[in-house]
């Protein structure tokens, strides 16, 4: 008996990658200058494709040949999918014992790093308007960077206020008291990375 009973076929391979970029067998026969046939019947164990095909398929992907024949496990990059994000914290409220706690009304928190990382921690934050992390300032161990997406946010540390529009970062040291409240009509996106991680 050997391990390759548990690997997933070139098929499974092809298949999951397409599906990843959001093609159709159509689309990538297009780009990849192979019949829509031989793209079904290797997706589906019906044949094996010769290493031309293959190349074809790798460079039409953004990838190399290797991909369908490397083990996920041997893989040094994490992705974690638009969809698949974890919901860390919708509403919670203060504790009031000194912890890096916040009230999250209106704001939706999501895991953008993977489980695997041991000192970053990335945020997708998404506040609805007025929405803020909470009437009382916070802090922390460690450091944060972030960058709005949409919106306009306003931080607050200690005695300083900054103003952020969509591409403005910011970076401080998480013991500063701080606080972030959308001040945009709308919606209001980030991406915020602590280190160590928070939550």
């Amino acid at each position: 008996m050997t391990d390759e009973v548990n690997e997933p076929s070139i098929g499974e391979r092809l298949r999951e990658l397409r599906s990843a970029h959001g093609l159709s067998i159509r689309a990538l026969s297009e780009r990849a200058k192979v019949s829509t046939s031989v793209i079904s019947e290797v997706e589906r164990g019906k044949t094996e494709p010769s290493i031309s095909t293959l190349k074809h398929l790798a460079t039409a992907l953004g990838t190399s040949i290797t991909y369908f024949f490397t083990s996920p496990a041997q893989s040094n990059g994490h992705v974690i999918r638009a969809d698949d994000r974890k919901t860390i914290i919708a509403s919670q409220p203060s504790t009031g014992d000194g912890r890096s706690s916040i009230e999250a009304k209106g704001i939706r928190f999501e895991l953008a790093s993977p489980d695997a990382s041991e000192v970053l921690e990335a945020l997708y934050g998404r506040y609805e308007k007025d929405a803020s992390t909470g009437e009382e300032m916070y802090t922390h161990d460690g450091e944060e960077w972030a960058m709005v997406l949409t919106g306009r946010f306003k931080i607050t540390l200690g005695d300083e206020v900054y103003f952020l529009d969509p591409g403005d970062s910011i970076w401080f040291k998480s013991n500063i008291p701080h606080r972030i409240t959308n001040v945009a009509d709308g919606v209001s996106e980030y991406i915020w990375m602590n280190t160590p991680k928070s939550f």
